[in-house]
C-alpha cells in the first residue's frame, strides 16, 4: 500500500467518530465565551474541539481572530494522523527537540507535509498564511494536481504564490474554501479559518471511503499509469536522485545490482588496467545483473537511473535494457555527474529498445534537490501527481557555504557569479579544510588547492564576507576592507566579535562544505 493510501486510511479512521457526532449533537456541547452559536465557524470550532485538535487559549476563549503557527497547524496534522512514532531529528535550524511541537514537525518534515523556508528555517512561530494552510493540506492528501479543465484564472488562484497555486485549486474544487469569509492566499490564516478548513478537510477524507462521491483531485487517487524507477549507483549519488523521482512520482524502485560487485580498484579512472576501464572500452562487455524486475510488463514508464563513467552509462545499464521487451514503454533516462554532461550516454541505449518511447536524458549533480526533481517530473504525465515541496518562496539557492572552524559552523548564501558556481562544483565533489593565517586584523586567508575564475570589482567588505583573492586565495573577513575582490558568500546573522571568537587569534584549520536544501 502506497504511503500516502497508508495516512489517508489512518486519517480516515481517526475521523469517523467525530463525524458521527452530526451537528446537533455539537450543538449541545459547551461552547467557548466568544464563539457566537450563529457565527460562520461555530460548527467547525465546536467540531475540531470536541476531535481534540484545537483547543482554546485560556479562560474558555477560542480567539477566532488569532494566529495560528505553522508549528500548531503541523502538531493538528499530527494529532489527526494518531501521533505516529517518529525517530531522527529534523533538518531545520530554528527548531528545539523535545518541544511541545518536535514530533509533530519532525513527522511533517518526513512525510514531505513542510519543507521550510529553504533557508534552514521553519518558521515555528510564524503566523500560518491561508495558502500555507492549503499547501500543507493539500499534501497531507496526496498532492494530486488538477487538469487545466479545473482552472479558475480569475479566481483565488490568481492571487496565490505559484507554489501554492495546485493546492488552492484543490482545496477549491474539493469544497475547503467557504463563500462566508474571502480567501485571501498571502494572508495570515485566523484561528476560525483554521478550525473551519481543518473541519471541511475532515469532511473530506471521510468520502475516501466512497471515491465516487470525491471531486476533483481527490478523486485522481487511483493511478493510471504504473511507474518504475529503476537505477544503478555505486557511490550512493544515483540512489539518492532515484529516491526522489520514486517518492515524487509514486513509483516502485528497482536497483540494478551487479552478480560481481564493483570494488574500489574496480572504479578507478587512472588505472588502464581496472574493470570499469577494461568494460568502458569493450562495446561487448554485458557484466551480469543479480535478479530481475518482476512483472516488468506491468509497467508504463521506466525511469533509467545510472553515474556517468568515461562519458558514457555504464555497461551495466546495457545488460539491462538488454533483458527485457520494452516495446510501447515510455523510457526516462537520467544520470548523475560531477561535471559530465548526459551527452550521448542515453542515446546509445536507444538502439537495445528500439520500439521504446524514448525521452531525452537528463543529468542530475550530485546534492540536487527534492524541489529540483518535482519540478523536472511536471513535464511528464504520471498521474497528473508529483509532489511540489516549497510551501514558502520558491527556494532560489539549492545549498549554502558551511563554515566549520573550531567546533561552530557559519552558513553563507552564494553569490550569483561563475567563482561561486565554480567553488560549489568543486565542493560538490568533495569538502576541503583551509589553513588560514590572520591578514591586516580584517580577515582569516589561506590557499585553495585549485583555481576559481575572478569576478573582481571595487568593493568594501562586511564582517561575514567570504572572499576570492588573486583566483586561489580564500578570505573569512570579519572586518571591512575596500579593495578589488570577488566575493563568494556571505554569512548572514553574525557579528564581528562572533566571528573573532570561533576564529581566533592565530592559524586557524577551516573546513569549507556545502549543505543542500530539501
Amino acid at each position: 500500500m502506497k504511503k500516502t493510501e497508508k495516512r489517508v486510511l489512518s486519517l480516515i479512521l481517526s475521523v469517523l467518530l467525530l463525524l458521527s457526532l452530526g451537528a446537533t449533537a455539537l450543538a449541545e456541547k459547551v461552547r467557548f465565551a466568544d464563539v457566537s452559536e450563529n457565527a460562520w465557524y461555530a460548527e467547525a470550532v465546536q467540531a475540531v474541539r470536541e476531535a481534540n485538535l484545537m483547543n482554546g487559549v485560556g479562560d474558555n476563549r477560542f480567539e477566532p481572530d488569532g494566529v495560528f503557527t505553522r508549528a500548531q497547524l503541523a502538531t493538528v496534522l499530527y494529532n489527526m494522523a494518531g501521533n505516529p512514532e517518529v525517530h531522527g531529528e529534523d533538518a531545520f535550524t530554528d527548531t528545539v527537540s523535545g518541544q511541545w511541537y518536535s514530533d509533530a514537525v519532525l513527522w511533517a518534515s518526513q512525510n514531505g507535509i513542510v519543507s521550510g523556508y529553504g533557508d534552514g528555517r521553519f518558521g515555528t512561530t510564524d503566523a500560518t498564511t491561508q495558502e500555507q494552510m492549503a499547501v500543507m493540506l493539500w499534501r497531507n492528501a496526496g498532492s494530486y494536481v488538477l487538469g487545466a479543465e479545473y482552472a479558475d484564472e480569475n479566481g483565488v488562484e490568481k492571487e496565490a504564490s505559484s507554489w501554492a497555486v495546485e493546492a488552492v485549486r484543490w482545496a477549491r474544487v474539493d469544497g475547503l474554501l467557504t463563500e462566508k469569509i474571502a480567501f485571501t492566499p498571502k494572508a495570515a490564516a485566523t484561528r476560525a479559518q483554521v478550525a473551519d478548513m481543518i473541519y471541511r478537510y475532515l469532511q473530506l477524507l471521510e468520502k475516501f471511503r466512497d471515491v465516487d462521491a470525491v471531486s476533483g483531485a481527490t478523486a485522481k487517487a487511483d493511478a493510471d499509469k504504473k511507474v518504475l524507477v529503476a537505477y544503478f549507483s555505486c557511490t550512493g549519488a544515483t540512489e539518492k536522485i532515484a529516491g526522489y523521482i520514486a517518492e515524487a512520482a509514486d513509483a516502485t524502485l528497482y536497483q540494478i545490482t551487479p552478480e560481481t560487485p564493483y570494488t574500489a580498484d574496480d572504479l578507478n579512472y587512472n588505472n588502464n588496467s581496472s574493470r570499469t576501464t577494461q568494460e568502458q572500452n569493450d562495446a561487448s562487455a554485458r557484466p551480469a545483473i543479480k535478479g530481475a524486475v518482476e512483472n516488468m510488463a506491468d509497467y508504463d514508464v521506466i525511469f533509467l537511473g545510472y553515474p556517468i563513467w568515461w562519458g558514457q552509462a555504464p555497461k551495466i545499464m546495457y545488460s539491462f535494457v538488454e533483458s527485457y521487451n520494452l516495446s510501447g514503454k515510455t523510457i526516462i533516462p537520467f544520470c548523475t555527474s560531477g561535471a559530465s554532461p548526459v551527452g550521448s550516454s542515453a542515446e546509445n541505449l536507444h538502439p537495445l529498445a528500439p520500439d521504446a518511447v524514448w525521452k531525452d536524458g537528463t543529468r542530475f549533480a550530485r546534492g540536487t534537490t527534492k524541489e529540483k526533481i518535482n519540478e523536472w517530473l511536471k513535464q511528464f504525465d504520471l498521474k497528473g501527481k508529483v509532489n511540489v515541496k516549497d510551501d514558502v518562496e520558491p527556494v532560489r539557492q539549492t545549498c549554502v557555504l558551511v563554515i566549520e572552524v573550531n567546533g561552530k559552523n557559519f552558513y553563507a548564501n552564494f553569490e550569483d557569479n561563475s567563482s561561486a558556481e565554480a567553488l560549489k562544483e568543486k565542493l560538490n565533489s568533495e569538502a576541503i579544510t583551509v589553513d588560514m593565517h590572520d591578514y591586516g586584523r580584517f580577515e582569516k586567508v589561506g590557499s585553495l588547492p585549485w583555481d576559481l575564475p575572478r569576478n573582481d570589482t571595487q568593493i568594501t567588505t562586511e564582517p561575514g564576507d567570504v572572499i576570492l583573492y588573486q583566483g586561489n586565495q580564500i578570505t573569512v573577513y570579519y572586518d571591512t576592507n575596500s579593495w578589488n575582490l570577488t566575493r563568494l558568500a556571505h554569512i548572514g546573522n553574525t557579528t564581528k566579535n562572533e566571528l573573532l571568537n570561533a576564529l581566533g587569534d592565530g592559524d586557524v584549520s577551516v573546513k569549507f562544505s556545502l549543505e543542500w536544501g530539501e
